[in-house]
């Protein structure tokens, strides 16, 4: 492949500031009960602490939050406490320690100023704070959620201090950001999507998270809005070092020969596609990715088939296509992926096949199995980092998994006999969790536990289900604005119980698996029931009638 070099262009980078961090003392209020009940404010006592439920006093300039309430410190707001409170400034002292969704929610405060000693912004927290224009972090901060600032159309800039160690996804989408400062070394400003729809990536075609030129951090590779046909033009990187954030890299084609060390965070290329709301159309770009060829830069990545990588292996005329290769077998008629990484990155696995094996040890990342017709999948050695299946993956009837040197079995209930929106949080068990175990807890890749709150409830919302509010984010990072604001809301009836139970109990039990039998006495009380509508369906599927058979016979 020629490459022309006159193609290649200087990028034009944005830089952040440095800034020296300083505390900020703010005002404490000591109340009496009798005075914060006066002043508007509701609230509960703890053991040894007070927690602020509910604010409903006059309007003011200044919200002075109580510092204390007969002597017991105020630690936790709320839930919606100040939900479309009218201020001006908000002061929090260091005593928070807990900041409930949606609290300031509409808020019309322009100055939100923390005192030292809150570690976590959680999520939602000023979500449509539209008069938001200023925002002093605690230098004690380590964590924002998501949508914590969403749609803060006015705040513009904004100084993050040192102690910040994650950001998540929108923290800041749809503000008005268009710069920001660091304090130092600041490890949390590593997440390109956390500034999604800003001015500071929209206008700026890459975006540095430190201000040092020679070992480049790089939070955003892009371009403004440009025809298709321009999407693609290659920029070229000249640093000693240069290291790539989660989600920085989108459509681009970029000439990393000259520099002495690349590194990629794990989904630094985003492989997802992108939405054209007025269109519904959706483009991925060809993209070509140059590597320096000394052997640093070798590493075990696996990046999406849509990107095209040269130097990546010692032979130079051979270049990289994908993250997988595909294989057909003729004898079980299945599809073989064998996997050219440790990893695998988002829908790295598509083909439209009935049965595919993955035949390697391979983490999978999130969405890295999509495929719309696939209904059986067997892992080697199942090793997920995230939510492995994507929602396209609606006739997924079952997994099959090496774990600790045994295959293990696991049933999903067709999409077309529970919903799509059932089926998709049948996948959900199939990523990494922590599950009890004798007084403490163990790391498993199966989640029963969630399978079980489905299944002991009637009704189930995404607004008490951790479950359906996970599908619902990922509903809206698809979808996009349309989806944010709806309630997921489903009816657990006893034909999903019964085919539930019946997948439930067929699947091989993993060890340290809550006990079975809910799942059997429903099949025993129901049992007329039962039979009629695996009756009903066998002809399509014979396997729920038989099984249903051998398991009432125990």
């Amino acid at each position: 492949m020629t490459l022309d070099p006159a193609r290649f262009k200087k990028p034009q980078i944005y830089y952040p500031k440095l800034f020296t961090a300083t505390s900020v003392t703010v005002p404490h209020i000591e109340m009496t009960a009798k005075e914060a009940v006066a002043a508007g404010f509701s609230f509960r006592k703890k053991r040894h602490s007070v927690k602020i439920t509910k604010y409903r006093g006059k309007p003011q300039m200044q919200l002075n939050i109580p510092y204390t309430i007969d002597g017991m410190p105020v630690d936790e707001i709320c839930a919606h406490t100040f939900e479309k409170f009218p201020c001006n400034t908000v002061f929090i002292h260091g005593n928070i320690r807990k900041l409930g969704q949606l609290a300031f929610f509409e808020c019309t405060a322009k100055t939100v100023i923390f005192e030292d000693g809150l570690t976590a912004l959680h999520d939602e927290i000023f979500y449509y704070c539209e008069s938001l224009e200023k925002v002093h972090l605690p230098l004690t901060l380590r964590y924002i959620g998501k949508r914590c600032f969403m749609w803060c159309k006015n705040l513009k800039y904004i100084e993050f201090p040192k102690s910040i160690c994650n950001m998540e996804d929108l923290a800041f989408c749809r503000t008005g950001l268009e710069g920001f400062s660091v304090e130092a070394l600041t490890p949390g400003i590593n997440n390109a999507e956390a500034f999604r729809c800003t001015p500071l990536i929209e206008e700026n075609q890459v975006v540095c998270a430190y201000p040092d030129s020679s070992n480049l951090t790089v939070l955003h590779v892009g371009a403004p809005f440009r025809p298709y046909s321009e999407c693609g033009t290659p920029i070229k990187f000249k640093a000693d070092s240069i290291t790539f954030c989660r989600w920085s890299l989108r459509c681009f084609s970029i000439d990393l020969s000259e520099c002495k060390k690349v590194r990629f965070y794990r989904n630094a290329i985003r492989d997802e596609r992108e939405r054209d709301c007025e269109s519904v159309a959706y483009v991925v770009t060809p993209s070509l990715m140059i590597l320096p060829e000394s052997e640093e830069s070798k590493q075990h990545y696996a990046f999406p088939k849509h990107v095209k990588v040269l130097n990546y292996f010692p032979n130079k005329n051979r270049a990289y296509n994908g993250p997988v290769e595909i294989n057909y077998d003729d004898h079980d008629d299945s599809c073989v992926v064998t996997p050219v990484a440790d990893f695998l990155p988002a829908r790295s696995v598509t083909e439209d096949w009935d049965k595919i094996r993955i035949t390697k040890r391979v983490k999978a990342g999130r969405n890295a199995i999509s495929s719309y017709h696939l209904q059986e999948i067997t892992f080697a050695d199942f090793c997920p980092e995230d939510t492995a299946f994507s929602l396209d993956c609606f006739d997924l009837r079952k997994v099959s998994f090496n774990y600790k040197g045994r295959m293990y079995t696991k049933y999903i209930p067709p999409g077309e006999l529970i919903s799509s929106s059932f089926h998709r949080i049948m996948t959900f068990p199939f990523a990494p969790c922590k599950v009890p175990c004798e007084g403490g807890f163990r790391h498993t890749v199966y989640d029963r536990q969630i399978i079980d709150s489905i299944f002991q409830h009637r009704h189930i919302s995404s607004y008490n289900n951790r479950v359906l509010a996970m599908l619902r984010d990922r509903e809206h990072m698809r979808w996009g604005e349309s989806h944010w604001k709806r309630n997921i809301y489903l009816k657990v009836t006893n034909r999903i119980k019964a085919l539930i139970a019946v997948d439930v109990l067929r699947s091989d039990r993993l060890e340290h698996e809550p006990p079975v039998d809910m799942y059997l006495d429903f099949l025993k009380k129901h049992s007329r029931y039962c039979r009629q509508y695996f009756q009903k369906i066998s002809g399509k599927y014979p396997e729920y009638l038989q099984a249903f058979e051998t398991i009432t016979l125990r």
